[in-house]
């Protein structure tokens, strides 16, 4: 039985801005991550971020416990990457995730897909 958790992405810009991003992830294999559109994230949020300048993804975090999945894949403009991000890796009980350097353009649509193995 899929159990939503939330988790959180984190962009620093060219300006040096950072962007924290929650996320909604539904544990559900295939579905598209939610991410916050203004009032937080949740089931009915956009599936994707624009970042309003060129970015890095620094971080993902997540709460561990889902149930049907196991990992993201990254996707760019509706184009899957080669960017696979494991849960296990980067859950927020983990003191020391690894530091990812992942880069988006500006304008950019930035989503996630979420798999099982």
């Amino acid at each position: 039985m899929a159990t939503a958790k939330p988790g959180t992405m984190t962009f620093t810009g060219a300006s040096g801005k950072t962007y924290s991003v929650e996320l909604y992830l539904s544990d559900v294999d295939g579905a598209l991550v939610n991410w916050d559109g203004g009032a937080g994230a949740g089931a009915s949020s956009p599936d994707f971020w624009t970042p309003p300048e060129n970015v890095i993804l620094t971080d993902f975090a997540m709460v561990t416990g889902t149930a049907d999945t196991e990992k993201i894949r990254i996707t760019v403009n509706g184009r899957p990457t080669q960017q696979i991000l494991r849960y296990e890796t980067y859950l927020t009980s983990l003191q020391s995730r690894p530091r990812l350097q992942i880069g988006f353009r500006q304008s950019a649509r930035i989503a996630a897909i979420q798999v099982a193995d």
